[in-house]
């Protein structure tokens, strides 16, 4: 029997569950927003949605690799792009939300938050990040650059760094006391190491014949 229909259909199913995944919080944001139950303070909340949303389709997308080299399960891969540039855009969207409809693009206030906020630098350099990897994604740019691609997309766990040092100093607290809501930043930033660890050799080997094996 030929399998390769049989493929594709999952890999169309995948597919188009990243697609749902993807577009899920937006969907559910435009819902509350529809509906007036955004709370008493809406940009906040746009804030804090879309800046998870980022944070958790960057995470996913970055567990691709892992999960496909583990577990064996190529058709996984074609997930991992569609995850990223949702990921972009939900940083995007959290980055205008801030500059547009938090201060209405007065550069001036903008600026001086800036300069109070520093961890502001860290959450716009994994937004340029993002952006230059959604950019660089097509079949063109990686046909030109070849090897040099595969390091650029690396950069995506510097974006997943710089995020989530953002996420933690954004959060209202103490975070040395652990004194806020802290909790997904923290989740997050455990995540994040778990996959650091997942690309040393001698970790996912072993993970590979523990779970390959017959």
């Amino acid at each position: 029997m030929d399998q390769k229909p049989q493929k594709r259909s999952m890999q169309h199913w995948f597919r188009f569950a990243a697609h749902l995944l993807g577009l899920l919080p937006l969907a559910l944001f435009s819902l509350d927003l529809l509906r007036g139950q955004l709370g008493f303070n809406p940009v906040e909340t746009a804030l804090q949605r879309s800046g998870r949303a980022a944070v958790v389709l960057l995470l996913l997308s970055l567990t691709i690799t892992p999960l496909q080299k583990i577990f064996n399960l190529p058709k996984l891969i074609p997930l991992r792009k569609p995850l990223g540039l949702y990921a972009a855009l939900y940083a995007g969207l959290h980055f205008i939300t801030f500059a547009v409809w938090d201060y209405g693009l007065n550069l001036s206030l903008i600026w001086l938050e800036f300069n109070q906020k520093p961890f502001l630098i860290l959450g716009l350099g994994a937004l340029l990040i993002l952006a230059l990897l959604a950019a660089t994604s097509n079949r063109f740019t990686k046909a030109k650059l070849r090897a040099a691609w595969r390091w650029l997309q690396r950069l995506a766990y510097l974006a997943a760094v710089l995020a989530i040092l953002h996420y933690l100093l954004a959060v209202k607290g103490d975070l040395l006391t652990l004194q806020g809501d802290y909790t997904l930043p923290l989740i997050a930033a455990g995540i994040l190491l778990i996959l650091f660890s997942l690309r040393i050799p001698i970790i996912y080997k072993a993970l590979q014949r523990w779970f390959q094996r017959e």
